[in-house]
């Protein structure tokens, strides 16, 4: 019966192919960066998916078997077209993106010229819409409208952290466990 790849890790392909370089679970193993247990372990597997031994112990380390050496050249090359397709760009850059930032005058004179370089660099063909925070902009987000916004969070009404309500001294922890507005 034929099997179906679906049902195969094939994380285990890349471990085959190793062993087949190497000749060594212990040299394999180092250089997938696990144990040989872990290594032994998928061979294991292996043996059970093909039901072949694919390699016998010898004085000169592992020997394949006849199957494991038909089938070597057409693990080779199904693994460098798999490189070849990690090669390619995991994405294309969108063309057309529009960002829409909401924020505070002081914010927005700051982080401006860095976040909008950062953006082009990452998306050249981006548009970058730039609005004043306000008392609608939190609504904005949660809406979409808007991409991201900056803003102090004592200065938005509906927040709980006032300026005057804060200790005089803060703690590092007690800054980090604080929960956002939005998210």
């Amino acid at each position: 019966m034929k099997k179906s790849i679906t049902t195969l890790d094939l994380n285990l392909l890349l471990c085959l192919q190793l062993l087949m370089q190497e000749r060594s679970v212990t040299k394999a193993a180092k250089r997938m960066n696990v144990t040989p247990s872990a290594v032994s372990k998928s061979l294991a597997k292996l043996r059970a998916w093909f039901d072949d031994p694919l390699f016998v112990n010898s004085p000169l380390g592992l020997s394949p078997t006849p199957l494991m050496v038909s089938m070597e050249q057409n693990l080779a090359e199904w693994m460098q077209m798999s490189n070849l397709l990690l090669d390619k760009p995991h994405h294309q850059t969108p063309r057309g993106l529009k960002f829409e930032l909401a924020a505070e005058s002081p914010l927005m004179m700051i982080m401006l010229n860095a976040l909008s370089k950062r953006i082009y660099q990452r998306y050249p063909q981006a548009t970058i819409k730039l609005r004043n925070w306000d008392y609608d902009s939190l609504d904005a987000i949660t809406r979409g409208e808007v991409d991201i916004g900056f803003s102090g969070r004592e200065s938005h009404p509906r927040s709980r952290e006032l300026l005057s309500s804060l200790p005089l001294a803060i703690d590092y922890e007690v800054l980090f466990s604080d929960v956002p507005c939005v998210w």
